[in-house]
């Protein structure tokens, strides 16, 4: 029996797309329970720093690139269960090495946890570059409404996100507290989830929900080939600027890397702020973590059902790099809230102080990463898209590795001019940290002024041109 097609109108494929849309969203909650309930608990169990952390942030979010060339190449689907199974194989690596070391791993189990940690890296490469692209490929994306229907849908997708970082954060790290003697209990947690997370992916195939996929590299250069895609004067015009606004993506979102760079402190460094502050009794540090996204839960639905609706009423349209823009500002006011935390701490100090700093960075991250997800998938040229987002995702990665390196040389100033200790060591007590968030503060802020406002100008001027050049 032949599937609909994917620009199928009217109640019965507006049902299918909001089934598929359903499953991928609730696909994408289950992986994300898992890797956050990794990473949440990476430093506290098994590290004495939050390098690891760094490191296998940047590391899974640079993979996401070739995920999402992979899936340009062949098909989106298969590629994406792929990498679910990989992630699987490295969770239950991850559990065994837990079960038969538990606290105090000896070389042979510590060896099969960095296995697994990077199978599981491979897996999240594979997975989050394409699982909100697949979704959002099951729309038409050819008019104003679609366009409304896919900014909606990426902040629904987003908001799976930081449900499954929620229940991660109070769910799997609450095991490893309650249980802290033996760390089975929430890697059994972490594994079933990745389990589901496919189980739930197969569905939408099975129930015939899912549309074929339609635009990959594979597909076009078999219509180029065949000339059934454009003529050979189109090809030979289109080429070249399909490379043009590649490359000019790819330059957007490389502005964006001193963002991420603050935006991987939330799983980082100011979780072990928390842990130098004043608590409430039965209070947790990594507690803390969930303001963060208890924020983006309130806000994404804030945002979708009436702040757009009532600006798009009003004729007000906002640019996507516009929205990103006030996020990256309020980003830099989180990271300086971090700052005057550091430079008053003391041991009376109540953890709740940290709260302006973290909703700051919650309703930075609606206003940036879902509005960047968005904007990544409607600019990217067609046949390009997995590579595009995949370079969105990227800039996440790198992100983490410029805030490791800037720590290094944050640390290296401090030693050099006070022969102090470093400013970020290990232990947070030891140092001056307010330095390193103050590096970061500026070094973002130094972006935006000099780099990221000149092209959002850029875009926004080619973008009237392009609108006039059509009405004429």
């Amino acid at each position: 029996m032949p599937r609909e097609p994917p620009d199928a109108v009217g109640e019965e494929g507006n049902k299918k797309v909001w089934r598929s849309s359903l499953l991928i969203c609730l696909s994408e909650l289950f992986e994300r329970v898992a890797y956050y309930g990794i990473l949440a608990n990476m430093a506290q169990r098994y590290h004495d720093q939050p390098n690891i952390s760094w490191v296998f942030m940047a590391v899974a979010y640079i993979l996401t690139f070739i995920g999402g060339w992979l899936a340009d190449i062949f098909n989106r689907f298969w590629i994406i269960l792929t990498s679910l199974f990989i992630y699987m194989v490295g969770t239950d690596l991850l559990f065994m090495s837990s079960h038969l070391g538990g606290q105090s791993p000896d070389d042979s189990v510590s060896g099969l946890y960095v296995v697994g940690l990077t199978l599981v890296a491979i897996g999240t490469g594979g997975s989050k570059s394409n699982l909100g692209l697949f979704g959002a490929q099951q729309y038409k994306t050819s008019d104003g409404e679609v366009k409304i229907k896919l900014r909606n849908f990426f902040h629904w997708y987003y908001l799976s996100i930081n449900v499954g970082g929620t229940i991660a954060v109070l769910g799997v790290a609450s095991l490893y507290n309650f249980y802290p003697l033996d760390p089975v209990y929430g890697n059994v947690v972490i594994l079933v989830s990745v389990v589901l997370s496919s189980i739930v992916f197969v569905l939408g195939r099975i129930g015939n929900f899912y549309d074929p996929q339609q635009d990959s590299t594979r597909e076009l250069l078999r219509r180029n080939a065949a000339g059934l895609f454009h003529n050979g004067t189109s090809r030979q015009q289109g080429a070249p600027q399909q490379r043009a606004k590649t490359l000019k993506l790819m330059l957007i979102f490389a502005t964006l890397i001193p963002y991420y760079a603050i935006y991987s402190q939330t799983q980082t460094t100011y979780p072990l702020q928390s842990d130098r502050l004043r608590m409430p009794y039965g209070w947790d540090g990594i507690y803390m973590s969930a303001i963060n996204s208890v924020t983006i839960l309130l806000m994404i639905p804030f945002m979708v059902i009436i702040v757009y609706p009532r600006l798009t009423a009003k004729g007000v349209k906002l640019a996507p790099m516009t929205l990103m823009g006030v996020g990256i500002l309020l980003s830099v006011l989180s990271v300086l809230a971090a700052a005057i935390v550091e430079a008053v701490l003391t041991a009376e100090l109540t953890v709740f102080v940290q709260v302006p700093q973290l909703v700051l960075s919650g309703i930075s991250e609606v206003l940036t990463l879902t509005t960047g997800y968005y904007f990544a998938y409607t600019e990217a040229p067609p046949g390009r898209k997995g590579t595009i987002m995949g370079a969105y995702l990227l800039v996440w990665g790198l992100g983490s590795a410029v805030s490791l390196g800037l720590r290094g040389l944050v640390d290296a100033i401090c030693v050099a001019m006070c022969g102090s200790a470093a400013c970020v060591p290990a232990d947070l007590n030891k140092g001056q940290a307010e330095w390193y968030f103050i590096a970061l503060a500026v070094l973002l802020l130094a972006t935006f002024v000099s780099v990221y406002s000149y092209m959002e100008c850029q875009y926004r001027s080619e973008d009237t041109v392009q609108i006039q050049e059509e009405d004429n």
